[in-house]
């Protein structure tokens, strides 16, 4: 069934060709020759590409990975909050030692749940120095306490791996603001409240706790000591373009 779809969307992929913007280049995702079309203005949810049907903040964290840790396959990488989209299901078929986990409200932590494992960011059940690399793809933006987050990241990762993320990131804005707190076991809403997509809960979505600014790698230095590097790369060879495309990249450096 998933090949007959696959073969349908790429018979739709080249009659939209016809309709819209594109140029070629090679996926880091699909690692082939492919063409990067943009279906909307909003590149960041719309500019796909024809081969896996990325967008380019999958892209850029796949590419990322390659640049900075060239022997990824081989090492133990975990991944928190997998979606199932195609930079996930690529690093799953990649890493011969990858992982991931969720956030089940209802699974014991350590215990296991269609394939991932239930850990909490901010209370992992995982030993020191346990990988190489930890991933999440805009996660950040939805965690309650980042700093006990981050800081439990720090705990997990070997000497001289890291963190590698995405999320949405504001350099306009001189200090991060949190749009949701938790008081007494209440979410309390500071700002108007917004949802994004939720591969465990698609219904109720994720809620948006931070939007953070461009003191946000003086946070992740003071709460976890890991120093932050911005990594951002515009290559339309590589599909990457559009908006919020920044990759974060905190490295373990002991």
């Amino acid at each position: 069934m998933n090949d007959i779809a696959s073969k349908v969307r790429r018979r739709l992929h080249r009659m939209y060709c016809s309709l819209f913007r594109w140029n070629t280049g090679v996926c880091p995702i699909c690692e082939r020759k492919v063409r990067f079309i943009e279906f909307d203005s909003w590149l960041r949810d719309n500019y796909r590409c024809s081969g896996c049907f990325s967008i380019p903040r999958l892209r850029a964290v796949v590419d990322t990975v390659k640049q900075f840790y060239p022997s990824w396959k081989s090492l133990d990488i975990h991944e928190s909050s997998p979606n199932k989209m195609a930079a996930s299901r690529f690093l799953k078929a990649q890493c011969v030692k990858y992982s991931s986990s969720q956030y089940y409200i209802d699974v014991p932590r350590g215990e296991y749940k269609d394939g991932h494992r239930s850990e909490d960011l901010t209370a992992l059940t995982f030993a020191d120095n346990s990988f190489d690399i930890l991933i999440t793809q805009d996660v950040f933006e939805h965690v309650m306490e980042p700093q006990l987050a981050f800081k439990e990241i720090a705990r997990v990762l070997k000497p001289g791996g890291a963190h590698i993320f995405s999320m949405p990131w504001y350099p306009k804005l001189e200090k991060s603001r949190r749009r949701a707190d938790l008081r007494d076991g209440e979410i309390v809403f500071l700002m108007e409240p917004v949802y994004h997509g939720n591969p465990v809960d698609r219904k109720k979505g994720s809620l948006v706790t931070m939007d953070w600014g461009l003191d946000f790698t003086d946070f992740v230095l003071q709460a976890s000591g890991l120093q932050t590097t911005i990594y951002l790369q515009r290559d339309r060879s590589k599909g990457l373009d559009g908006e919020f495309l920044e990759v974060f990249v905190s490295r373990k450096i002991q």
